[in-house]
């Protein structure tokens, strides 16, 4: 009886020592501010990037985001990337490279509601590669998830679009869709990094490699006219290299909120919530951007917005193609059938003293790179 005694005061001493579940409106709260800071982010980038070089937008967010990530990375980790992972870090960087660049130049060619409604697709990749490499089964659910997404955003892309030579909406859709793929490759190929390093450091350390490569491009833009006079159509002769006030302005914003806040927020809440339930708020981005947009359209503080066209109801088959996903996901949880690891709701294939960390941060990880 003794052994058995000291066994349940273990238990229960382990239990009292144990954080305060939070209630749970309070973690509600944190995923639907962060999806509303989000999608306001993507109307605030929007108008930052007018008469703005939006690849200098891009290389002075990451160059600025990098170094501020790292120093609460190194302050809460105290790890720093050995030698030989340092082409892990190039591979992630360069996802983080194309899902930021991407995101930010379609913001700049397109229109910014067309951006957030692009952003529920990313979970939708994440699984159709999973599935394509071997990670994940491939089910009813799942398969008619993709096809559903799929034709969306064919319909986003394709409904109304002027197929002529440099159009910037043709341009703009196909760059967020490089933009979401970006983001699911990165969360496919930084996987098995977090038996390593923590999730934080592997944000921060990918976020310097990307900065590297933005400033590779910003330099090959800024020479090559053709290419600087697609991107930026609407700048000042002679301002490649120019932030105007509009621009620091978004920028602040970005960099605090939509880096940092939602960063935090996300990783919080995903400590407490599941991947569904997270996932379940993703369509208050474009939600978000729509009505942002609309309000300062009709109260014309700014005409460098657009409405947008019927071509956003395409988000509608994203979003019951991530429904179907989401079910998927919760049927995989339970216990009959065999286990098997599911890569579209966000857990992880690590092992190591940063699991429950990392399964929490995943979700963050994937929203801050993406835009």
């Amino acid at each position: 009886m003794k052994p058995n005694g000291s066994i349940q005061e273990a238990i229960a001493l382990k239990d009292s020592e144990a954080p305060a579940k939070p209630a749970m409106w309070k973690v509600h709260l944190a995923l639907l501010s962060a999806q509303i800071m989000f999608g306001a982010g993507s109307v605030v980038g929007k108008l930052g990037t007018h008469r703005a070089n939006p690849v200098l937008f891009a290389l002075v967010r990451d160059g600025m985001a990098g170094p501020i990530l790292c120093l609460l990375a190194y302050a809460k980790d105290r790890a720093l990337p050995q030698m030989k992972h340092l082409w892990w870090f190039t591979v992630t960087g360069a996802f983080i490279f194309l899902s930021q660049v991407c995101f930010i130049v379609g913001l700049k060619l397109s229109n910014a509601v067309i951006g957030s409604a692009w952003q529920p697709s990313q979970s939708i990749m994440v699984t159709a590669i999973a599935i394509a490499i071997g990670r994940e089964r491939a089910t009813f659910f799942k398969i008619s998830g993709i096809l559903l997404a799929f034709g969306g955003a064919l319909f986003i892309v394709l409904y109304g679009a002027d197929f002529e030579a440099g159009s910037s909406e043709l341009s703009g859709n196909i760059l967020y869709f490089i933009n979401c793929l970006g983001t699911a490759l990165y969360i496919i190929c930084s996987k098995p990094m977090f038996s390593v390093y923590p999730s934080m450091s592997i944000t921060a350390w990918s976020y310097i490699s990307a900065a590297i490569m933005i400033v590779i491009t910003a330099l090959v833009v800024n020479t090559v006219p053709e290419m600087y006079n697609f991107l930026c159509d609407d700048c000042p002769a002679g301002s490649q290299w120019h932030v105007p006030p509009n621009a620091w302005y978004a920028l602040i914003y970005w960099i605090l909120f939509t880096s940092v806040a939602c960063y935090i927020l996300l990783t919080w809440a995903n400590q407490h919530a599941d991947a569904s339930m997270v996932l379940a708020y993703t369509p208050v981005q474009p939600a978000t951007s729509a009505l942002l947009s609309f309000v300062i359209i009709q109260t014309g503080l700014s005409s460098e917005l657009q409405e947008p066209g019927y071509n956003a109801l395409g988000i509608i088959g994203i979003f019951l193609g991530l429904a179907l996903v989401i079910h998927d996901s919760r049927r995989a949880q339970q216990p009959q059938g065999l286990p098997y690891k599911n890569v579209s709701s966000f857990d992880t294939f690590q092992t190591g003293e940063h699991d429950r960390e990392s399964k929490g941060e995943q979700y963050a990880v994937a929203k801050h790179i993406s835009g």
